[in-house]
């Protein structure tokens, strides 16, 4: 026998399988739902006697899981894109520097015009 997980679906009314465990579950029965793919299994409810699968649940799982792993590339890559404080930091000193490199070329050539006046 497996203890198992199962959770309401309110919106169809109909408890689908989560996962089992070793003891404690909401229910105990003598098989589990009948695929490999945990988004299958996870679309298939118990109706007292067995699992029976539903293909609109399997569909909105399956999106579900598609809009939470773009949902995470676009925030990974967001986060990628995202200077850190220390490249801000060297960059910043970067232009510090030019700057001073460019005051003293402009502060040579005032003593170059100044010279030939």
């Amino acid at each position: 026998m497996y203890n198992v997980i199962i959770v309401l679906d309110e919106s169809r009314n109909k408890s689908y399988y989560y996962s089992y465990v070793a003891e404690n579950g909401n229910i105990e029965c003598a098989e589990l739902p009948p695929y490999q793919d945990i988004n299958k299994a996870q679309a298939c409810y118990w109706d007292g006697k067995k699992w029976v699968y539903d293909a609109e649940k399997y569909a909105e799982i399956v999106a579900i899981r598609t809009a939470e792993k773009e949902a995470a590339e676009k925030e990974e890559a967001e986060a990628e894109a995202t200077p850190s404080n220390a490249d801000l930091a060297a960059a910043l000193m970067e232009i510090a520097e030019n700057i001073s490199l460019i005051m003293d070329a402009v502060t040579e050539l005032a003593n170059e015009i100044s010279v030939k006046k």
